[in-house]
């Protein structure tokens, strides 16, 4: 079951790498470490560094392995954690760290990083994030780092600051919050683009989950952005038929026959009379 987590976690780390070369939102600093004996580039020892200074060997609460939950968590804890989506997807491929079910009392369906080298491996790393903290007479600030701490009830010295501190129904809340956005997200991002999908009057698309249809969305969105005249069009689908001829084992008169269907049985005549 672990193994499945990480792999769909993987998955979902790739698409959203997709999204960001498609928005040229490219990740920086991930060039390899300028210390000779480093295997890891400086965003990957950025974040390692964060299991240093929390001196634990989980970070991060992930409320759902899915689409929605990787984004989620990403905008929620990615800054805090010195974490980028090709950061993560890269430490995991490595096997440095793996995603594992959060057994606490309370929180059986939720997920965290576990790093998959000891602390002394990772040693130094955060040292940064300990001077900081250090000056600033705080922990390291991410709400949901080191889930296993608790705040001492009588702490020896000066109290210390607890601006950083959120409390848990809050940060659920906001949570909930931020993913109510997101799963409107594709929403607007049809409407705006006149992309539909007409499900009633397909042949066997009905039968296919909603993340299909809600994927094919998409799809079509970016085609329709990336295709500026008709003979771009046109050159593009022809591409998509090859693809499908090689991908499904169709012969061409396969695809003569897909063909057939779409021109003789018009089950979108009406919405295409109304582009007229």
């Amino acid at each position: 079951m672990k193994q499945d987590i990480n792999r769909i976690v993987e998955n979902i780390l790739k698409s959203l790498m997709v999204e960001q070369d498609a928005t040229n939102d490219r990740e920086t600093d991930n060039a390899p470490s300028d210390a000779v004996d480093s295997p890891f580039t400086p965003a990957e020892e950025k974040f390692l560094g964060k299991f240093d200074a929390y001196g634990s060997t989980h970070l991060g609460i992930i409320y759902s392995v899915s689409d929605t939950g990787i984004r989620e968590f990403m905008m929620r804890s990615g800054r805090d954690l010195n974490l980028t989506v090709g950061t993560l997807l890269s430490l995991l491929r490595q096997k440095v760290i793996k995603i594992v079910t959060y057994t606490g009392f309370g929180r059986n369906n939720d997920y965290t990083i576990e790093l998959q080298l000891s602390l002394d491996d990772v040693k130094g790393l955060g040292t940064a994030d300990k001077e900081q903290a250090e000056k600033g007479g705080a922990t390291p600030s991410s709400a949901d780092a080191d889930m296993s701490a608790t705040l001492p009830t009588t702490p020896e010295g000066p109290a210390p600051d607890l601006a950083w501190v959120i409390n848990y129904g809050d940060l659920l809340s906001e949570s909930a919050k931020i993913t109510k956005k997101l799963l409107k997200t594709p929403l607007k991002e049809a409407k705006k683009s006149d992309i539909e999908i007409y499900i009633d009057n397909s042949r066997l698309l009905k039968r296919f989950p909603k993340e299909f249809v809600y994927h094919l969305r998409r799809m079509l969105t970016m085609m329709d952005k990336k295709t500026k005249t008709k003979l771009e069009k046109e050159r593009l689908i022809a591409d998509i038929l090859d693809n499908l001829q090689v991908n499904m084992k169709l012969s061409p008169q396969d695809i003569r026959k897909s063909y057939e269907f779409h021109k003789n049985q018009k089950r979108l005549q009406k919405v295409l009379n109304k582009d007229k």
